[in-house]
């Protein structure tokens, strides 16, 4: 791949050997005082170097790791159990595929009537709060790829190449920007970070959310490049980003939050070079939104306000419970009492001790250079010295990754703001933060290494690749549950102590383990039906919202009964604490982490489900 450096408002190439690096400066200090990228006066000429075109095997090395990607987590996904969401997401997956039977058997006539439409997109209600993408994607899959699998997994696949393509596309934006080391750095922070990765491998929201704000920065990044005469269509990158925008619209609220942060970074970096971007953002993406919601498309600005004011007139829907450091929040423990907000500092507090060391560390590395080079900025402005931008790979495209990572977490830290299941809200944060652990190392290499040692570079991506597959092989299928080594990892953090008496169970977990279900997987399944009598009644607590899906799927035995707590003979709890150590479901919490139990599933040695005797005499029989 050609070099390309920074200078004036040109980016240049120039035709480097396999193993040489983009030079910067005088190859000590990384950072080179130039005339700044912006909305100044052209300064001269492009560069008339014709870049040495890439290898085969450079060109398809990003087709090879999507490729890598989907097999990886093909081959996971098959350890995770159908979790608390996914349902939904399958329920109205199959309500769509019900209303296209229609509109094929009965023409648009009957399939566009208000009811038929109501019942066949089931979302943007009281009961279905969702936007119909991951539904979609789901539905992509499952008809495709899916065809040769078996449900859940059957409409993950969408999930999985959404997240493979994203996983390309990161190795090669920052192969382009940066260098091969660092692209899979990058990479290898997508895998190495388990609740990023498990998170990724299921029917779910968040991850769509991640991979297409990705995807757009990525659009919106080339749109800027694309400004340039010699690029080609002026216009191709900014409808591409358009497009993007207006899907990952559709994937839930939280994308939109990213749209202010790009027009700030717009704004910054040179409005006059993003203008075809925004004009694609206010009518490209409305566009392609709307197309992916029908039920809108007689009334789009009252079916869009009508959204937003069921969004913040739920008087029900943010109270979902939070256990963080021994306690519940979020929950209305006293009916009719205020429901306690999250802490803020659930925010940095949680993510950094459930992100692997290594990626903490290069993150850190990366946002200290950028600042102290926006610093440095600042400090020659006032000297009178015009202003510096580094090199590598410049101010504006560090700072678009730097707006998307920090956009969501700051959000969520914001008082009142809704939080729960860990990090899973602010989750897409940590996609751009791979791009800033690559950005970390980029810097690095050329402080400590340069370009003279180009091995050495490649034996620490070795070397980080390898413990980022080896941090994911030991926690999972626990991925969602990962702590680092700053708590102990996962066993310790969720390992019970004394927390005193603010909540009736006193020994308790400091630290959650995911409420998702995700651990009861197919094995565990089938473990426990091992120690259920011919048609034992079941239930369980926490609420599971797919055990009927289960039974039909053939997971659960046909002569199992499902039945309310008062019914049943025999109950399956979850490690879900924020339920378990209610005060008004006590003594639940003590009986899970203490008590006898009829059969259990421990992972990494940690209880994680159990199954009891409720409503009959016996050593556990309790009803909580």
């Amino acid at each position: 791949m050609g070099d390309r450096r920074w200078h004036g408002n040109q980016l240049l190439r120039r035709p480097v050997g396999p193993g040489s690096h983009r030079p910067h400066g005088d190859g000590r200090s990384g950072v080179l005082l130039v005339t700044p990228v912006g909305d100044a006066a052209e300064t001269g000429p492009p560069s008339q170097d014709t870049p040495r075109q890439p290898n085969r095997l450079q060109q398809f090395a990003p087709l090879g790791v999507t490729l890598a990607c989907l097999v990886a987590s093909a081959w996971s996904v098959r350890d995770l159990g159908l979790t608390t969401d996914e349902p939904r997401y399958i329920d109205n997956s199959q309500r769509i595929h019900a209303w296209f039977g229609d509109l094929f058997a009965h023409g648009p006539g009957a399939a566009f009537a208000e009811d038929r439409l109501a019942e066949g997109w089931y979302y943007a209600r009281q009961e279905s709060k969702n936007l119909p993408l991951v539904s979609l994607i789901g539905s992509l899959g499952h008809f495709t790829l899916g065809l040769f699998d078996s449900p859940p997994h059957s409409y993950r696949w969408g999930n999985l190449v959404v997240l493979a393509v994203t996983c390309g596309v990161v190795f090669s934006w920052v192969r382009d920007e940066l260098s091969s080391t660092a692209a899979v750095i990058a990479v290898a922070a997508l895998i190495g970070m388990p609740r990023l990765w498990a998170h990724a491998l299921l029917m779910s929201i968040d991850p769509l959310v991640a991979s297409f704000q990705v995807l757009a920065c990525w659009a919106l990044w080339k749109s800027r490049q694309g400004d340039r005469p010699q690029s080609g269509s002026a216009w191709r990158w900014p409808v591409v980003f358009g497009l993007l925008a207006g899907v990952g619209a559709m994937a839930k609220p939280t994308f939109w939050l990213i749209v202010p942060a790009w027009v700030a970074w717009g704004v910054l970096t040179g409005p006059r070079r993003h203008w075809r971007a925004a004009a694609c953002l206010v009518t490209v993406a409305p566009l392609a939104a709307l197309i992916l919601m029908p039920p809108w498309w007689s009334n789009p600005i009252g079916g869009f306000l009508g959204y937003i004011d069921l969004l913040l007139n739920d008087p029900v829907g943010w109270k979902i419970d939070v256990y963080y450091l021994g306690h519940v929040f979020q929950a209305e423990l006293v009916p009719g009492a205020r429901p306690v907000p999250v802490p803020w500092h659930s925010v940095p507090l949680l993510s950094s001790i459930t992100t692997p060391p290594w990626v903490v560390v290069l993150v850190l590395v990366e946002v200290t250079g950028w600042s102290l080079s926006l610093l440095a900025i600042g400090l020659a402005r006032r000297a009178g010295r015009g202003r510096a931008t580094p090199a590598r790979p410049g101010m504006a495209l560090e700072g678009l990754w730097l707006i998307a990572a920090a956009v969501l977490p700051l959000v969520v830290m914001l008082p009142g703001t809704p939080a729960h299941d860990g990090t899973r809200l602010y989750r897409p944060a940590f996609y751009f933060a791979a791009f800033l652990a690559a950005g970390g190392f980029e810097r690095l290499r050329l402080r400590w290494i340069g370009d003279h040692r180009p091995k050495i570079p490649w034996i620490a991506a070795g070397v980080l690749v390898f413990v980022a597959i080896g941090t994911n092989a030991t926690i999972h299928p626990a991925g969602l549950s990962y702590y680092n080594s700053l708590v102990g990892g996962f066993t310790e953090a969720t390992r019970p102590v004394p927390l005193g008496h603010s909540l009736p169970e006193p020994r308790r977990p400091l630290h959650e383990v995911s409420y998702w279900w995700e651990l009861f997987n197919r094995e565990a399944l089938d473990q426990m039906q091992e120690h259920l009598p011919q048609g034992a009644r079941l239930t369980f607590f926490p609420e599971h919202y797919g055990k009927q899906m289960l039974k039909s799927w053939g997971h659960l035995r046909d002569d199992i009964q499902l039945v309310g707590t008062n019914e049943a003979d025999y109950m399956v709890m979850y490690a879900r604490m924020g339920r378990l150590m209610d005060p008004r479901a006590h003594p639940s919490g003590s009986r899970f982490l203490h008590g006898a139990a009829e059969w259990e599933w421990s992972v990494h040695g940690v209880r994680t489900i159990v199954l009891v005797r409720v409503n009959l005499p016996g050593p556990s029989s309790h009803t909580p």
